[in-house]
């Protein structure tokens, strides 16, 4: 990860190469202040002979001693450079060290990261498998009986007589002149079709006469079907006939 130039570290090491910079450009301004003054404090030619090769004896030690110190601030100022050449070199090579450890450690949390997903994903995949299998082994619940329905009461519907269909019974002469009279009950046994089968004196009115004409008259007729819910069913129809001479 490249340090931003603003962040502390790399501030201060700005700070720390522009005073090194700053010290070697002072050793060279030394350098050529010497030199300058070197090159000032040469003697002026000799007028004379004699004269001149008084001063020169004289100026020689001293012209030997600027040389050397001369030389001196060039070795210090090389040894200088060279130690700030050092010292870019150990700092570049510690930034590319930090670096690399950046790059290491990335790395290795990447490579962390990845493995705890994988260990996740493989803990709930085996907890599906193991949710399964118990589902699998585990009894079938009954499902729950269902409820019956309140029964309610079937719809019945009787047979009964058609008057329409035949004659209704006379009075019998007889039975006008002897002033009888009563109720006849007939039974009449039905198919499911409503077709009769067999009539017989269910209620007999005291008359001979009124129960067989009765009879007859009933056995003649037709018949609605007796039904339960709606289906036709066998049954006995129950046919009520009042005999009342008038007056």
């Amino acid at each position: 990860m490249a340090e931003s130039p603003s962040s502390p570290p790399g501030l201060l090491a700005r700070i720390a190469q522009s005073a090194e910079y700053s010290i070697a450009a002072a050793l060279l301004l030394v350098c050529v202040v010497v030199g300058a003054s070197l090159w000032w404090l040469q003697p002026q030619e000799p007028e004379a002979t004699e004269t001149a090769a008084v001063s020169t004896t004289g100026a020689a030690a001293p012209a030997v001693d600027e040389r050397e110190a001369l030389d001196q601030a060039r070795r210090r100022l090389g040894e200088r450079f060279s130690e700030l050449d050092e010292q870019q070199r150990r700092r570049a090579a510690d930034d590319e060290a930090r670096r690399e450890r950046q790059r290491t450690e990335a790395a290795a949390a990447a490579d962390a990261r990845r493995e705890a997903d994988r260990a996740r994903l493989q803990a709930e995949a085996q907890a599906r498998e193991q949710q399964a299998a118990v589902r699998a082994t585990a009894p079938a619940v009954p499902a729950p009986a269902p409820v019956p329905a309140a029964r309610r009461p079937a719809e019945i519907v009787d047979a009964a007589i058609d008057w329409s269909s035949c004659r209704r019974p006379s009075y019998p002469a007889g039975s006008v002149r002897r002033g009888e009279e009563g109720v006849v009950v007939i039974a009449a046994d039905l198919d499911a079709s409503a077709k009769v089968r067999q009539t017989r004196v269910a209620q007999s009115s005291g008359h001979e006469a009124l129960d067989r004409v009765t009879l007859e008259a009933v056995g003649k007729c037709r018949f609605s079907p007796a039904t339960e819910d709606g289906v036709a069913k066998a049954a006995t129809a129950q046919v009520r006939f009042t005999w009342k001479l008038q007056n």
